[in-house]
């Protein structure tokens, strides 16, 4: 069937587009098709000829990149604020106006870039974006300011003195007493190996550079130590948390703070789905529902799946009771 542009939906409109050029020959042969009851709907979309149609894959190709960033940055499972500013550059890139190029696809590409080109655009924000970037393993050579760095060494420097000075002896005394029993836990609770899925939006977005990795590290059998680093971070592709989770005892002091920026989500898409949600929760028919009791349900139905998890990891660690 074929799709229409909403104008509160992403991407609504390439979607459109997109299926009018796959169903583009059926449009056609319903078209001049005499049993069509309007005439002049008729008339009107006999017009549509191989310009309408050139037209329209030119701006399906121009903007499947714009789709798929949006994907990218509107994921509520994944880290997506390290994302926007290399999403940005290879936005730029691929806006860029090329001589050979027709009018059509330069005016639109003049007007998306002209729209982007003003966002992000605050100090306060583009430091704080600079920051996530950096801290995002993914992306960390995508900002090249050596102030950045250093914003981030204070940062971390900061953050160590606080947790000396709050620190108590006596805690010291008892983290080095249960310091064997964690290690034994921590063994237990060690991160499940990587599964093969379908690529992600982001993979598919940056898959060259990934290709381009691959190849490098194969014709380079000896590497070095930031090289180990990238090729690690690479299995990871699509999870900066676990990564630096697995991190959480070589680098503590970064691993904390880059808690604190990939926890910030890039867009309003996953607080928009929570209001979904609630609509779905509270309808006609629970009219009378108590506020407590809404929101327990939306919080499960959101987080229903850590709580798998975490109920079969206790059900696996738990030791089961001598009754005799």
């Amino acid at each position: 069937m074929l799709l229409l542009d909403v104008k509160i939906r992403w991407n609504s409109l390439y979607l459109m587009m997109e299926r009018f050029c796959e169903q583009f020959p059926a449009i056609q042969a319903a078209a001049i098709d005499p049993r069509i009851r309007k005439p002049m709907e008729k008339e009107r979309l006999a017009k549509m000829g191989n310009e309408d149609l050139r037209k329209a894959e030119e701006f399906v190709l121009l903007m499947r990149k714009h789709y798929t960033s949006t994907l990218a940055v509107s994921s509520d499972k994944s880290q997506t604020c390290g994302e926007i500013l290399p999403i940005l550059q290879k936005l730029q890139q691929h806006y860029t106006v090329q001589e050979d190029e027709t009018a059509f696809t330069r005016s639109i590409k003049e007007n998306i870039w002209k729209d982007l080109s003003t966002r992000y655009q605050k100090v306060d924000i583009q430091r704080f974006l600079e920051e996530a970037t950096i801290l995002d393993p993914r992306f960390k050579s995508k900002v090249d300011k050596d102030e950045v760095w250093d914003r981030i060494r204070e940062a971390a420097m900061a953050a160590n003195t606080e947790a000396a000075a709050d620190k108590l002896p006596e805690q010291g005394e008892k983290e080095r007493e249960g310091y064997e029993d964690e290690e034994e836990e921590e063994e237990d609770h060690a991160p499940p190996p990587p599964v093969e899925q379908k690529k992600t939006a982001l993979e598919e977005l940056f898959e060259e550079e990934d290709n381009e990795l691959e190849s490098f590290q194969q014709r380079q059998p000896l590497l070095s130590l930031a090289q180990r680093v990238d090729q690690e971070i690479q299995l990871y592709k699509d999870n900066a948390t676990l990564w630096w989770w697995s991190k959480g005892e070589s680098l503590p002091l970064l691993s904390g703070l880059a808690e604190s920026f990939l926890c910030v989500q890039a867009s309003s898409t996953p607080s928009e789905r929570v209001f979904s949600t609630a609509g779905d929760t509270i309808s006609p028919e629970r009219s009378r529902i108590l506020p407590e009791k809404a929101d327990m349900l939306i919080f499960l139905q959101k987080n229903c799946k850590f709580f798998i998890v975490v109920g079969c990891r206790f059900a696996q660690c738990t030791v089961p009771l001598d009754l005799t």
